[in-house]
């Protein structure tokens, strides 16, 4: 197809406007010969007069020099890929650099647990590998809170991010939040697996507690106090983080009910617990009737009993809610034989020595006390991890 020329263009545009070469040429101040020879090409308009033609006939210079109507769509269609590739281009450039300094922060907070390892229990001396280690962490979440800021110096300060989709900004933000938490969760991690071999130590001077103690008794009930922290914080931290601070309100009508359903179980499995503990110690050496180790026992089973009780009438009371219910009142169900486990701490027995009276002697068994905590702390974990697992399936 042939392409027009200007002067075919303007005769084109003449015509459509039903005006004579004489209009024209009064109108540019020209003479109808000088229009008769633009449209049949033998010349072309001064430049000086592209402009005032354009007006005149109610287009764009662009289009008379060209000959022809430019359509509207085809810049707009070729501008708005071009304007969502740069953005994906410049999130995914500023998530590689994230990423890249997050990374490094965790290598280096790594890092820092091999040294307090290697210096405790390679040369016996766990306070300088403490100190070693800390100054590993302090570079960790350096490097950490300087990928943090600039992120979000980033997505504050460049005009592009306005006219981001949503998808592409939450992507970015579940980006910053999951990989920031990651770093800052190894530095406390770090820290927390640090505290054992310094605190306590073994008979020998400057030497860290055993190995085998510290991986069969310390590194399992820290293992569980990080496991809630990463339950309970991740989410918060990433609404924080991202500036999103309106945190789900789904479950808030019984949330305030849950939490006084749970501290009535929780206080009635303590007393039965304190009940178990504190029993012993009244203990006489009577033949007939209930001992006070008797009455502890009854008295423990009758909270028992109680917070079952308590936990069917909360039930029983909030039909609509019922489901937010089930989960923390199970779960405090478990947590009785941890109070059970108290009534092995104190033994109380007598014995006679000749024609004397008889002696009453006491035997205390503290690691029940751990084995309860322990036992407690595993069946707060489980939950809270079954917990989170329905709320990511219902979402």
């Amino acid at each position: 197809m042939p392409k027009n020329s200007i002067g075919q263009f303007i005769a084109a545009l003449r015509k459509a406007n039903g005006m004579t070469q004489q209009e024209v040429a009064e109108r540019l101040n020209v003479s109808n010969k000088a229009v008769s020879r633009w449209e049949r090409d033998e010349c072309a308009p001064d430049l000086s007069l592209i402009p005032a033609i354009a007006e005149m006939f109610g287009v764009t210079c662009d289009e008379l020099l060209k000959g022809e109507r430019i359509l509207d769509v085809s810049p707009q269609e070729k501008k708005e890929p071009k304007v969502e590739k740069q953005i994906r281009n410049l999130i995914n450039r500023t998530l590689s650099d994230f990423k890249t300094l997050i990374w490094i922060s965790v290598t280096v907070s790594v890092g820092g647990l091999v040294c307090m390892f290697g210096i405790s229990y390679g040369f016996y001396r766990p306070v300088i590998g403490f100190a070693v280690m800390l100054l590993f962490e302090a570079c960790a979440f350096a490097l950490a809170v300087l990928a943090v800021n600039k992120a979000k110096a980033v997505k504050t300060d460049n005009e592009l991010f306005e006219e981001a989709d949503e998808a592409l900004t939450a992507g970015f933000d579940n980006t910053l939040g999951s990989f920031s938490f990651i770093a800052f969760f190894a530095i406390v991690s770090v820290i927390l697996l640090s505290l054992p071999p310094v605190i306590i130590t073994s008979d020998y001077v400057q030497r860290a507690v055993p190995i085998i103690s510290y991986f069969t008794v310390f590194f399992v009930g820290i293992a569980m106090i990080l496991a809630i922290v990463f339950l309970k914080c991740k989410k918060p931290y990433m609404e924080w983080i991202s500036g999103r601070r309106q945190f789900r309100k789904a479950r808030a009508l019984f949330a305030r009910k849950v939490r006084i359903m749970s501290a009535a179980q929780i206080a009635l499995t303590a007393l039965a617990g304190l009940n178990l503990a504190v029993a012993p110690c009244f203990e006489k050496n009577t033949a007939d009737g209930f001992t006070a180790t008797d009455v502890g026992a009854v008295t423990a089973f009758g909270c028992i009993i109680a917070s079952i009780i308590c936990f069917v009438l909360f039930l029983l009371k909030n039909k609509e809610g019922r489901k937010e219910f089930i989960l923390p009142g199970i779960r405090n169900l478990f947590f009785i034989p941890s109070a059970l486990i108290i009534d092995k701490l104190h033994y109380v027995g007598f014995y006679a020595d000749g024609d004397e009276a008889p002696k009453r002697y006491d035997i205390w068994e503290a690691k029940c006390i751990l084995y309860a905590v322990a036992l407690a702390l595993f069946v707060f974990v489980l939950f809270s991890l079954i917990d989170a697992l329905i709320k990511r399936k219902s979402r």
